[in-house]
């Protein structure tokens, strides 16, 4: 697959994008002006920069996409201050600022390639795909923060004021962004490369005009949700198997509509990758055992295993729980994908869900391999891998083999060679049909259309062969247990817990690390960071409210 990315072009913009004020694009004379970037070589450096900006949003720890929700909590390590909602968690916090700050700055590159490529007809595709990703980082912004300061042109100095748009208006502008770039002829229908591309485009329009729904109470905003995820695909069957599809020979699946690109030629060395891999799950020691390297936070919730569990009268048929959880490890934890070792590697732990228990002595029996594996009870209060009786909160923080490490996500090469939480070369997938399916699914409900929910719900659990679902199940807390189950770990579920006003009652009720009564009001958005505020005088006095 063409690898689109490129080092040397993120080094060199190393500096354009360090802002010290609040949007510093001071073009001094080391900064490339129109004699490069004129060039097809400057302009292309310029175009692996912005989307080398995708990496340093997506590629690190997603503290502000994932933590702090019902499926992720404190393991061995703890989560982001910003993941407890306790007094800590100020407008200082540092992963809210990395959050805002790596978001501007890849809207400051955005802006220079469109700025670059406007006036030559030839660089009209890339124009449009740099319209495209700043429409991205909008929609992540607005769905962290609120309304934001909206930079829609290059800055050539240093910008040191700017108003902060309302909600709705950073809404309607990243709709219209996208309604024009959708629409339009520029951007090429679809692409596996990781190129911004239309059915991208619809995909992110569906989310917008979902989200504004919330906000504007409007249902056309819904009626128009559904019809963006149509144009991306959403209606059309998922072929591809779940486990295929989460693994590195998923990779350019057509079923991928946008993805984080990565690969050793566009990377420093082997230890320049992302962390994906790494989160969700427990310690597993060190290297001489053969094991991958966990960050040992954001570990997986007992509801994580449980929501597999609900909805459902057998919770068994459903293939992504294996697909997700490495639930037998064996002596080598990647003895799992070697065909000659799979079912001859001893398995050390069993990491039994509830609805299998019964099941453990044929399960056992199965193979010579199993029989003298310690098996560890994902229950309230079940066996460790001591064979003690302790409770799920006890198993997250314990120091090595407590919980089942997430597999999705898991890269069988370089991530398999290089014992670091880094060493991950897997693409990271940003949208996907399957949740286009899922968006339909969720606007159809809160536009009264029960039948048009169930049909996109099914299409999802058909793929994973799981109980199809009933028009009577149609709501909310189904498309968020749906898309907990199809997309777990994939940088969506806080958005879409604080989106559907569920944050407080899924949290408090799933997260150890939280208690009743804890999430408050203000938490639905974050703060905006006080160091953004300090750069930009026009945010004083516009914080959100409570912070």
């Amino acid at each position: 697959m063409k690898k689109i990315y490129t080092l040397a072009a993120f080094l060199s913009f190393a500096a354009l994008t360090g802002c010290s004020s609040f949007l510093d694009q001071d073009l001094k004379s080391n900064v490339p002006g129109p004699e490069f970037y004129g060039t097809a070589q400057g302009y292309e450096s310029l175009r692996n920069a912005a989307y080398s900006s995708l990496r340093s949003i997506y590629g690190g720890d997603p503290w502000l996409f994932e933590g702090g929700t019902d499926l992720f909590a404190t393991g061995r390590t703890s989560v982001n201050v910003c993941n407890l909602y306790s007094n800590a968690y100020t407008s200082a916090n540092d992963a809210v600022a990395t959050f805002y700050t790596e978001h501007y700055k890849a809207i400051s590159l955005a802006n220079e390639l469109i700025y670059w490529g406007n006036d030559d007809a030839t660089r009209k595709n890339v124009v449009a795909q740099a319209r495209g990703l700043r429409a991205l980082y909008y929609l992540n912004l607005v769905q962290q923060f609120g309304g934001v300061p909206l930079i829609k042109e290059r800055v050539s100095g240093i910008l040191e004021s700017v108003e902060r748009a309302s909600t709705l208006d950073t809404y309607n502008y990243i709709i219209s962004e996208l309604e024009s770039i959708a629409g339009g002829d520029d951007l090429v229908a679809e692409a596996t490369d990781g190129t911004f591309n239309k059915r991208a485009a619809n995909h992110y329009l569906a989310k917008a005009y979902l989200s504004r729904g919330y906000i504007s109470n409007d249902k056309q905003d819904f009626v128009k949700a559904i019809s963006a995820a149509e144009a991306a695909g959403a209606g059309q069957p998922l072929t591809t198997e779940y486990s295929t599809l989460f693994s590195n020979a998923g990779e350019g699946n057509s079923e991928v509509l946008f993805s984080v690109v990565y690969g050793l030629t566009t990377v420093e060395d082997k230890e320049s990758g992302n962390k994906q891999q790494a989160h969700f799950g427990s310690y597993l020691n060190n290297a001489s055992d053969g094991h991958k390297y966990t960050s040992s936070t954001l570990t997986p919730t007992l509801w994580m295993h449980e929501v597999f569990n609900s909805d459902t009268d057998n919770p068994s048929q459903d293939k992504r729980y294996e697909a997700t959880f490495m639930t037998e490890l064996r002596q080598s934890y990647w003895d799992f994908y070697d065909e000659s070792k799979k079912d001859v590697s001893p398995v050390k732990y069993y990491y039994c869900p509830s609805w299998e228990l019964d099941n453990v002595d044929s399960w056992r029996a199965a193979l010579p391999s199993r029989a003298d594996a310690v098996v560890i009870e994902l229950l309230p209060e079940g066996k460790n891998y001591n064979g003690v009786v302790t409770s799920y909160e006890s198993k997250m923080e314990e120091d090595i083999f407590g919980l089942p490490c997430f597999r999705k996500f898991d890269d069988i090469e370089n991530g398999k060679d290089v014992f670091s939480t880094t060493s991950s070369m897997r693409d990271i997938y940003l949208a996907r049909l399957a949740e286009t399916n899922l968006i339909a699914a969720e606007a159809c409900i809160k536009s009264d259309n029960l039948s048009g929910a169930l049909k996109y719900v099914n299409i999802v659990r058909s793929r994973a062969n799981a109980t199809l679902a009933q028009e009577g199940e149609m709501n909310i807390d189904y498309i968020l247990n749906e898309r907990a189950r199809e997309l777990a770990g994939e940088n969506h579920r806080w958005a879409d817990l604080a989106r559907t006003g569920k944050l407080a009652e899924y949290v408090e009720k799933y997260n150890p690390d939280i208690s009743t009564g804890q999430i408050t009001e203000k938490f639905y958005l974050r703060p905006i960071p006080l160091s953004a505020i300090e750069l930009n005088p026009a945010l004083k006095g516009h914080q959100n409210e409570g912070w």
